[in-house]
């Protein structure tokens, strides 16, 4: 929360309002109640993970699919109708009872008993367990009727959003002979329609829900669970995954709050919605070494909720069992289990499947008794073959950390006194800094105020906004800012050294639809930008600093643009954009913290989609001068070491960027030596080479070895460590 609050406010405002966490400012007119209001702002959402791909982007493929699997069904109950199924077909399948002890509410244990002619006794067993449960049952208070969710309870993704089912609806198999790989009971199924569905079930905060317990009756494979986050911490390690196929009842109770403050919420996701997916090495049973968990098929089945005072969950009512106890014990016991299944197959084939039913169907699927494949040319095959067809050409989704706003409470952070979270002061509702008071409706929002906060931000009379960030942009083109302090417009920043030029820029931006590349065509084709880096003695007399900008300023590439511009020069840039984040590579991995190495170059993808990680940076970035990932860095820092004159002569990164350069060179069709050191002055430093310096440049290649390929490699080195190679005016 400190760090969201710090780069907020430096990024945005150029103010240090996370001074002011402990005490009110020393400095700035930011009181610690500021602090605190700016606080509530950022923790009245919910913090988690989000879908982000384009809304309706599946619709099409979701329509298309539920039309076919009710072709499917139509299909199948076809089938169905005309299967039989006979007393010795369910013996066979049962096998030697001798060795069978199944549980009063599986499908198996009546049958046991009357192959031990125990109907009657089975009865009195069946209704004697039933009435118990009922009346343990009546304790327990759904919290909703599904397809209807708890108030406030939030879903996420097609998964949940298209996920509801009723009582025993096919799931369609998407590999192998089968038409149907099980039936689903009545409730939500990410996987109903495509396990590459995302899906998300949150519960409000526990302090909100009815009862000392909440209860789920849950399903789930593939790296779904549930994770309990704690006071937003989202990205914990307390996930813990499903792996029953069967809904089986999950429990979780009240945690105390701490300092009567603490929110807890629980959620329940697939792999792709969980925020801290895939986790340390070893916490996900199933995955392997270096698994980087994209493009995970997941399901998550939810069928129940409900709240309780007392421990314990909920218990199959055996509802399943009424038909085939109903009346007096029949004459022939294996033919009223004959029409038991009958009965239940023929509901289903007509529509009208009743409670219990799923279970019954589903065992008669799994044990073989019902059929269960297409005849290869007949018009089955064809639908299933469409429907997975249609379920393969749905990309998987793409997700990222943020905030949910919906069914979120205006929520008030306390005072931490003297920064100190173990000891509160008074709570402090949602709101921005009071010397922007005048121009913001934060504190009337019935929400958490961020779409207010943002309105204000854009605000034409706001005095900081459009000045930081046309400040940042004269930085990036310029070298250093009208304001050299980017992050600190505040009384210990830098004064401007064009005010009045800053206030224009402004202006002019906000009249431009605050545009960037307006901005940026403005700054580059101005004067100043065009002139050369050429210093006379009268004006470095003048203006030593060039803060006047009197010449162009002489500056180093960053540490990214280090690394693209030797992918570029060597010819190995892919410049294709988007994609997955590449791992740079490391001397020595650390598993348990995901911490692998990738390719050398990178596969030739630019250094934004280097994969970044606060525990070990990539190191040649590093090396250069890149920020401190926890710190918002508005200004980086430039220095001239060794160990950076060192990387460029022995990093094997810049040794084989050198290597591939000289071989793309001695691939050129080119007259003589001159003209291929020609190419490579302009490929690298943008210009064509003085006579002095080709004399000097055609010996060294002859000292290296002449036309050798080590000889060119040697002499691609030899550019790349130029300062004219990483330093541009």
């Amino acid at each position: 929360l400190n760090n969201k609050i710090d780069v907020f406010s430096k990024a945005l405002l150029a103010t240090t309002v996370a001074c002011a966490r402990c005490h009110d400012h020393k400095l700035e007119a930011v009181s610690q109640r500021d602090y605190y209001a700016l606080a509530a702002v950022f923790t009245t959402p919910r913090w988690t993970s989000r879908v982000a791909d384009a809304p309706a982007k599946n619709d099409m493929a979701i329509a298309k699919l539920k039309e076919l699997r009710a072709a499917i069904r139509g299909e199948v109950a076809i089938t169905w109708r005309g299967a039989s199924l006979t007393p010795a077909a369910l013996q066979t399948t049962l096998g030697d009872v001798a060795k069978l002890t199944p549980q009063i509410h599986e499908i198996a244990y009546p049958l046991v008993r009357l192959a031990r002619n125990e109907f009657t006794a089975a009865k009195t067993d069946w209704q004697a367990a039933r009435n118990l449960r009922r009346l343990a049952n009546a304790t327990y208070k759904p919290l909703a009727e599904l397809p209807v969710l708890p108030k406030a309870w939030v879903r996420e993704g097609d998964g949940m959003k298209h996920g509801f089912v009723d009582e025993a609806t096919p799931l369609v198999a998407l590999e192998g002979d089968a038409i149907v790989s099980r039936l689903l009971p009545c409730g939500y199924h990410t996987h109903a329609l495509s396990s590459k569905l995302p899906g998300a079930l949150r519960m409000p905060p526990q302090m909100d829900v009815p009862g000392k317990f909440v209860s789920l009756n849950l399903a789930g494979g593939e790296f779904s669970g549930h994770i309990v986050v704690d006071d937003h911490a989202f990205q914990n390690e307390t996930f813990s995954f499903l792996t029953n196929v069967d809904p089986e009842w999950k429990s979780f109770a009240d945690a105390g709050l701490k300092n009567g403050v603490q929110q807890v919420t629980i959620e329940f996701a697939t792999s792709a919605l969980n925020p801290n997916f895939p986790p340390r090495t070893g916490l996900a049973k199933g995955m392997k070494y270096q698994d980087l968990g994209y493009d995970k098929r997941s399901w998550l089945s939810i069928t129940g909720i409900v709240s309780h005072d007392a421990s314990g969950v909920p218990q199959d009512a055996l509802d399943a069992f009424a038909a085939l106890y109903d009346g007096d014990p029949p004459k022939e016991p294996w033919q009223r289990a004959c029409g038991w299944f009958a009965a239940a197959v023929k509901r289903w084939c007509d529509g009208k499947t009743q409670s219990g039913d799923c279970a019954l169907l589903d065992w008669l699927l799994v044990k073989g008794l019902l059929p269960n494949k297409a005849t290869p040319d007949g018009k089955l095959a064809g639908l299933v073959n469409e429907y997975r067809r249609v379920e393969s050409e749905i990309a998987f989704p793409r997700t990222v950390n943020s905030m949910d706003e919906r069914e979120t409470a205006r929520t008030s952070y306390p005072l931490n006194v003297r920064g100190n979270v173990d000891v509160t002061g008074a709570l402090v509702e949602p709101d921005f800094l009071r010397m922007f008071d005048g121009r913001n409706r934060v504190a009337a929002s019935k929400g958490s105020g961020r779409l207010e906060l943002v309105e204000s931000l854009l605000h034409p009379e706001h005095p900081l906004t459009a000045r930081v960030y046309v400040n940042r942009v004269w930085q990036w083109v310029f070298g250093a800012g009208l304001v050299a302090t980017p992050d600190d417009f505040g009384r210990l920043g830098d004064k401007p050294s064009h005010p009045a030029l800053l206030d224009w820029l402004a202006r002019e931006f906000i009249r431009e639809g605050w545009s960037t590349k307006k901005l940026v065509r403005r700054l580059v084709l101005s004067q100043t930008f065009r002139q050369s880096s050429l210093v006379t003695d009268a004006a470095k007399e003048r203006d030593p600093s060039n803060r006047l900008l009197h010449h162009y300023p002489t500056r180093r590439l960053e540490a990214e643009a280090i690394r693209d511009s030797l992918l570029a020069v060597s010819g190995r840039l892919d410049p294709q954009l988007y994609g997955r984040p590449i791992l740079p590579p490391r001397s020595v991995e650390d598993g348990l913290k995901r911490l692998f190495t990738g390719p050398l170059d990178g596969n030739g993808r630019r250094s934004i989609y280097l994969q970044m990680s606060i525990m070990d940076p990539p190191k040649f970035l590093v090396g250069f001068n890149l920020p401190d990932l926890k710190l918002p860095t508005g200004r980086r820092d430039v220095t001239n070491v060794p160990s950076q004159a060192l990387i460029m002569l022995n990093d094997p990164f810049v040794n084989a960027m050198a290597k591939h350069w000289a071989s793309e060179v001695m691939k050129e069709n080119a007259a003589s030596h001159e003209d291929r050191i020609r190419s490579m002055f302009a490929r690298a430093l943008g210009r064509q080479p003085l006579e002095i310096e080709m004399q000097r440049w055609v010996s060294a290649l002859e000292d290296f070895g002449s036309n050798t390929a080590d000889a060119w490699e040697r002499l691609a080195h030899a550019f790349f460590n130029t300062k004219e190679f990483i330093y541009y005016r």
